[in-house]
């Protein structure tokens, strides 16, 4: 099956590959169909590559050594793989040498023809005017009917627009995009998450309902005894630690029990565990995964930014 839209998006709207450039595509042994797609289309614009890896333990992971140091040298690099690779040193040093990256962690069919397929110039303008809002904020407050309450300090951290349009030298972007984000100061978040549903194409984080307890920045309890979840926060370290707090902000997304795509979703934020080094914070971890708030109250200095999932 042959995803030659999903595939010019990414390549020509997102990413803006040029003729010159060397791209490499890096997939696993269960998106290898998705990644060979979207290798076909860019070899008809200029050089590219094609590398299968194994399917890492979890999102974070590194890919291996030899992986890593090809990465260094292309100019764009696209990773639709089933762990991800967002967060990792190599995307990071990959980025710090100049090349433009899009990862697609957790990519599926559906994905690839619906919220992939999105008019990312809207994407960008409703992100970058909730950017603005947010911007120079110290304070967050997320609550929600379930029972979620949890506070946090943003004070001097910056937020991440994640759009789509990934042009300029260094960029690391998602993809589907449409999220503003940023990295909780350490050791600040205090409060409870209620879980809506922590799961990624059937795989269940933790139950539906748990109760996840978050003292001084890290999570410190998860009732799910036996989750996932909590045998990550025993066997990985800092996996325990507040990482992220993200809006979606992508019109085209729907909750669909894809982490991918549903932290994109309008009416959703999202807290992730684990490293944030990527992005503005001060924490590694081989781990990075979001938990999904659904119809959440944001408050932000003291203001509504959103309220049971409609932005105010």
């Amino acid at each position: 099956m042959g995803y030659n839209e999903s595939a010019k998006v990414i390549l020509e709207k997102c990413l803006q590959v040029k003729e010159n450039e060397r791209v490499l595509i890096i997939a696993d042994t269960n998106t290898e169909e998705i990644g060979e797609s979207i290798f076909n289309y860019a070899r008809k614009i200029t050089k590219s590559e094609f590398q299968i890896i194994s399917v890492g333990k979890q999102n974070g992971e590194e890919p291996d050594n030899e992986v890593a140091r090809m990465m260094m040298g292309f100019d764009v690099i696209i990773c639709p793989t089933t762990m991800s690779l967002t967060h990792t040193n190599a995307v990071k040093n990959a980025a710090k040498n100049g090349a433009r990256v899009a990862t697609l962690p957790g990519i599926t069919r559906r994905i690839m023809d619906e919220s992939i397929i999105a008019d990312y110039a809207r994407i960008k303008f409703v992100t970058e005017k909730l950017g603005g809002e947010l911007k120079n904020k110290k304070m967050v407050n997320i609550k929600t009917a379930k029972g979620t309450d949890l506070s946090f300090s943003i004070d001097g951290r910056k937020w991440i627009l994640d759009y789509g349009i990934i042009n300029k030298k260094g960029m690391i972007g998602n993809l589907p995009a449409g999220e503003v984000f940023i990295a909780p100061l350490e050791g600040s978040a205090n409060g409870v998450i209620v879980v809506d549903a922590f799961v990624n194409e059937g795989e269940e984080y933790c139950r539906k309902d748990a109760r996840i307890m978050i003292n001084k920045g890290l999570a410190v309890d998860c009732d799910d005894k036996e989750s996932l979840l909590n045998k990550y926060f025993k066997s990985i370290k800092n996996a325990r630690n507040i990482a992220e707090f993200g809006i979606g902000t992508n019109y085209q997304a729907r909750v669909i029990g894809n982490i991918l795509q549903d932290e994109k979703a309008i009416g959703t934020c999202h807290i992730a565990f684990g490293n944030n080094s990527s992005f503005g914070g001060n924490v590694y971890s081989e781990m990075h995964i979001d938990n999904v708030v659904q119809k959440p109250t944001i408050i932000i200095d003291k203001k509504v930014i959103m309220k049971d999932g409609k932005i105010v």
